[in-house]
């Protein structure tokens, strides 16, 4: 499998936007929508903003987030996550300077599988040690080692902002902007020289049932180890 070619798709927490895999431009098994376009109650807001400890990567339980990308990059990809955050499912078809690429990425707890389906032999495998911290790290804690992130980018947080019926956290400065709510990654625009890039969520359902489909690791490919990031 070519690493350089792997779309970057991952995108909890602190918007570390990215894993994922290579592959050509084919569609995986429809999408199965669990119920309407859902969004959680006010209540159930209220009761994932109050938590502040433990481990709960994310500020909402489950969800499927979809994506699209426009500017340097083109395509889309789709979210799938469960036990906040603690399991996570990526499917992106994305193109690039001429070239397609397709694939999953799966992260169950410190593990992540990354593999295309249309090429079922081979897939790669990686530990993030991140996660575990971000288990033993409070809300508050999170928040500010997610401000010390962008501040190191040339970003600072900068109120609030409503998108997609969300209000978010803003972080932005000269290179872009980035929106954050629950620790989901809502859009990003970054502008490095003449190359802009965006990433924005354009249909949001939290706190529905996930498909445990989403999660299972295909036991037919052989994963390469990754060293440890």
């Amino acid at each position: 499998m070519k690493t350089r070619s792997l779309p970057i798709v991952y995108v909890p927490i602190i918007a570390l936007s990215m894993l994922a895999c290579s592959g050509q431009k084919n569609k995986p098994d429809p999408i199965e929508k669990t119920g309407s376009a859902v969004e959680a109650s006010k209540s159930e807001d209220a009761e994932s903003e109050a938590e502040t400890k433990g481990a709960r990567p994310l500020g909402v339980r489950s969800g499927i987030i979809e994506y699209t990308y426009s500017g340097d990059k083109t395509g889309k990809s789709i979210q799938y996550f469960d036990e906040y955050g603690m399991k996570s499912a990526v499917y992106a078809e994305i193109t690039a300077q001429g070239e397609s690429t397709r694939g999953w990425s799966v992260t169950l707890g410190e593990d992540q599988y990354m593999w295309d389906p249309s090429r079922p032999e081979e897939g790669m495998k990686a530990k993030n040690p991140m996660v575990t911290m971000m288990m033993e790290t409070s809300r508050e804690e999170m928040e500010s080692l997610t401000a010390s992130m962008y501040e190191k980018m040339g970003m600072a947080k900068s109120g609030k902002e409503t998108f997609q019926g969300k209000e978010c956290s803003v972080y932005k400065g000269d290179i872009g902007k980035v929106l954050i709510w629950n620790g989901l990654l809502m859009m990003t625009e970054m502008k490095i020289g003449t190359i802009v890039s965006r990433q924005e969520a354009t249909s949001v359902q939290v706190n529905i049932p996930v498909d445990a489909k989403y999660f299972v690791i295909p036991g037919n490919i052989r994963f390469s180890e990754l060293p440890v990031f």
